[in-house]
């Protein structure tokens, strides 16, 4: 029997939630009984070599290493570390994806399936590269909406570009087997908007890191961030805001890196400590008695992705404040769950009252409890994988 392969950029030792997601489901599929590798890159982010010495890269040619991930056999193309520089990173992704379609042909009579995760944006020209001219049954995790992020945020005014960018990630999946989304409202809007009608379904995911036992204090003022500090999570903006309304009785702890970072610690002072990525043990640690943690969205997003952290964070037995569009997918969830609220710059001022509420804190905590109980479960979630194949 052939192999399944799953091809994502980032893997543990990486300390990114997507690729370790990846690996943890890799993980569920091999102690399932399949057969399964994975195809990522080198550590490139978020990596700690004085932490993280013991993961053994083997070199096994020019630009391929190889290592294990709780028996799961990792293939890594070598890659340098991220760049915060637009230009420098579209080269390292092209680069990448290259390396990484020199590999699927060579082997491409090993795996009967591919799961492809579609991060980065540029992910698109390996999923059609796989369906169309490697033709092996492709199953596409598309999590976020690149080309109207790109455009939302204006990282890419032109419209032509944008239109560009749309038909090929649009041809990419239509040109897979499966199309597995993060939310209903990226489900719909796929099939509504971008006209795919190959099958696709939804599934929830699961924080791939341990959960915490420990329940955070929840008499403390206190709010944390932690993760990519870039211009689609819109940090200046809830700092602004925070400086406005909460700042001279609650704390606001952020950790994290990207381009946005320099200028998020420029707006630091003594309730708002901004402090580099901190590893996820240390940070537990760090956040244990923190009651709140943030997600934050540019307001012009909404169904375009669901991020990530949201489990991360629930894992760790935290109250969710979402500050974006409240018509965003992760701010209903939010508010379907009841683990939670959802702030934008209009209700900002009015959101403290639930904030300082006793009542609100305990229902929101318990619900978190039992979210974590019964539905976030990561056995759900592979089984939904296993069932693609």
């Amino acid at each position: 029997m052939k192999k399944i392969l799953f091809h994502s950029l980032t893997i543990p030792p990486d300390k990114v939630s997507t690729g370790m997601l990846v690996a943890e489901i890799a993980s569920g599929f091999k102690d399932s009984g399949v057969d399964v590798e994975i195809l990522a890159s080198t550590p490139q982010y978020n990596f700690d070599s004085s932490v993280d010495s013991k993961v053994e890269l083997k070199k096994i040619s020019k630009n391929l290493y190889e290592s294990t991930y709780k028996n799961v056999k990792v293939f890594h193309i070598s890659s340098k570390k991220r760049s915060y520089s637009d230009s420098k990173r579209i080269f390292q992704w092209l680069k990448f994806h290259y390396h990484s379609k020199k590999y699927l042909f060579k082997h491409r009579n090993e795996y009967s399936h591919i799961f492809l995760f579609s991060y980065p944006p540029t992910m698109n020209i390996v999923g059609i590269f796989i369906a169309k001219f490697l033709k092996i049954k492709l199953i596409y995790s598309y999590w976020e909406l690149y080309p109207e992020i790109a455009e939302k945020v204006n990282r890419i005014k032109n419209k032509f570009i944008i239109s560009i960018f749309k038909s090929i990630d649009t041809f990419a999946l239509k040109s897979a087997d499966s199309v597995v989304l993060n939310s209903k409202e990226l489900e719909e809007y796929i099939k509504n908007e971008r006209l795919v009608k190959n099958n696709t379904c939804t599934i929830n995911h699961f924080s791939p890191f341990p959960y915490t036992d420990k329940l955070p204090n929840k008499n403390k003022k206190s709010i944390f961030y932690a993760g990519n500090i870039g211009k689609p999570q819109n940090i200046p903006l809830f700092v602004d805001y925070f400086k406005k309304s909460l700042s001279n009785e609650w704390t606001l702890n952020i950790y994290g890196s990207g381009e946005e970072y320099d200028h998020v610690k420029s707006l630091s002072n003594e309730n708002i400590l901004v402090n580099e990525y901190t590893e996820r043990n240390k940070l537990i640690e760090l956040t244990s008695d923190i009651p709140f943690a943030l997600v934050s969205l540019d307001p012009n997003l909404t169904i375009e992705g669901f991020p990530g952290k949201t489990f991360d964070y629930l894992s760790m037995n935290k109250i969710i404040l979402c500050f974006g569009n409240e018509s965003s997918a992760v701010a209903r969830f939010i508010e379907e769950n009841e683990v939670g609220i959802n702030i934008n710059p209009d209700n900002f001022d009015s959101v403290i009252e639930k904030l300082n509420s006793t009542d609100f804190v305990e229902k929101s905590l318990n619900n978190v409890i039992n979210l974590n109980k019964n539905e976030i479960n990561k056995e759900k979630v592979i089984d939904k994988y296993l069932s693609l194949i």
